[in-house]
């Protein structure tokens, strides 16, 4: 198994969903797709789309485009170059 890469989606995601006390199979559930995918989203392997994160924070229960912003802010404070969701 690869070692995780922590990137500000996979942060932020995880961040979020231990602050709802929720496991990644709830999430899963929740978004209508697989455990190994929110685990692979929290470990940096695969990188959600916009409207994943859109869905993420109505499950969370943020401010619309909050979850967005953050994983923005810190990706072009670590990387300026970075492409930004796709």
């Amino acid at each position: 198994m690869s070692k995780p890469v922590h990137t500000p989606a996979s942060l932020t995601i995880a961040e979020y969903r231990k602050l709802s006390a929720m496991s990644q199979v709830e999430v899963a559930r929740r978004l209508d797709v697989s455990q190994p995918l929110v685990s692979s989203w929290e470990c940096g392997r695969v990188t959600p789309g916009i409207n994943d994160v859109r869905r993420l924070e109505q499950i969370f229960n943020t401010e619309p485009g909050e979850m967005l912003f953050k994983i923005a802010y810190f990706d072009m404070a670590t990387n300026p170059n970075a492409e930004i969701l796709q």
